[in-house]
């Protein structure tokens, strides 16, 4: 009996101390998990299941999660896929419509910069061929050869200048599309220069015509002139004096001229006029070219002649071209007389076809 119940009480002991185990280590527990693990050991309300109930119904719950509002994972992938896929289609339609107007609006930038491009270069072609018009009549005026109308330096002088004022510049190609397309439409009306080109070649062409002109009618050869006479109407002999027979006996000397040249009219009878041939009939038979050196002599000799005006000894019509005097016969009358004069003048002016070309 003794031994059963030292058996008994150690038992006892035993319990006491597994008992004493549990209590420590739900101490413990309740101390980790505050106030959860206290609700977590309060006793489940009426008609809940035990603890034993709920863990044998996990699979239920999470099959009823699912037929309810919580999706599964493998779902909410889907989901987020589907919309992943929606913003990409989205971007990608906005980038294609932003390349779209970008691509358009480059290429009307380069064709308005193309266009600018060669209405520039059309505008710097015709301001060089206005500048080469202008640079040959301003050589031919610097060339220091005298025309026969000294006006026409002048006139060239005013001329040039006119066409420099006229030149329009190329403007900078601006930055934007619609700036480059203005200034493309006024480059391409800018630079009309055909008028004033047309005026400075008639200037030149002009000015070197009175320039040849004025090496005709200055000091010419006696040859020279009585070649020409022979081209006037009713002119039927010309005859250049010599230091032998010079009536004057100015022929080259100071102050006289380089050549005389009588010529002898048909309208005039010549076996009226007194005197031997051309030369002794003088200037009575038809007329005369006194050829001078320079153009002062050949105007101081004009100016001479000029006091006979208007008296018994007069002298006949009379005028200077280049350095030569020409003079008419009395005889005729006063409109004959210009006319004749005119004839002589032109025929010692006329330039050759050749040097016309």
């Amino acid at each position: 009996m003794t031994e059963e119940k030292s058996k008994t009480a150690d038992a006892a002991s035993e319990t006491t101390e597994a008992g004493a185990v549990a209590a420590d280590s739900a101490a413990k527990a309740t101390a980790a998990g505050g106030d959860s693990g206290a609700e977590e050991k309060a006793a489940p309300a009426d008609g809940a299941p035990t603890g034993d109930e709920a863990a044998a119904e996990p699979d239920g719950a999470a099959k009823e999660d699912a037929d309810g509002e919580a999706p599964q994972p493998d779902e909410r992938r889907g989901i987020k896929m589907r919309v992943a896929v929606a913003v990409a289609c989205i971007v990608v339609v906005a980038a294609c419509a932003i390349a779209t107007v970008v691509t358009t609006n480059f290429a009307d930038y380069q064709k308005a910069v193309a266009s600018y491009q060669r209405s520039a270069e059309a505008l710097q072609e015709r301001n060089e061929e206005l500048d080469q018009a202008v640079a040959s009549l301003q050589f031919l005026v610097n060339s220091g050869a005298q025309p026969l109308e000294p006006q026409l330096i002048t006139d060239a002088q005013q001329l040039i200048s006119e066409a420099k004022g006229a030149k329009d510049s190329v403007t900078p190609m601006p930055l934007t599309t619609d700036e480059i397309r203005t200034v493309t439409n006024k480059i391409r009306i800018s630079g009309n220069y055909s008028q004033i080109i047309g005026r400075l070649n008639a200037a030149e062409d002009a000015l070197e015509d009175s320039i040849a002109l004025r090496e005709l009618v200055v000091d010419p050869t006696a040859s020279n002139v009585i070649e020409r006479l022979r081209t006037v109407p009713h002119i039927i002999a010309a005859e250049a004096v010599t230091p032998e027979n010079d009536p004057n006996g100015l022929l080259n000397q100071s102050e006289g001229y380089s050549s005389m040249v009588y010529f002898a009219y048909s309208l005039i009878l010549q076996d009226k006029v007194y005197g031997d041939g051309v030369v002794g009939k003088g200037t009575s038979g038809g007329g005369s070219v006194e050829v001078y050196p320079t153009v002062e002599l050949a105007e101081a000799r004009n100016d001479y002649i000029s006091q006979f005006d208007n008296t018994d000894l007069a002298p006949g019509y009379h005028e200077v071209v280049g350095s030569i005097v020409v003079r008419i016969s009395d005889r005729l009358t006063p409109e004959r007389q210009q006319k004749l004069a005119d004839e002589v003048v032109e025929a010692l002016t006329t330039l050759p076809d050749d040097e016309k070309e």
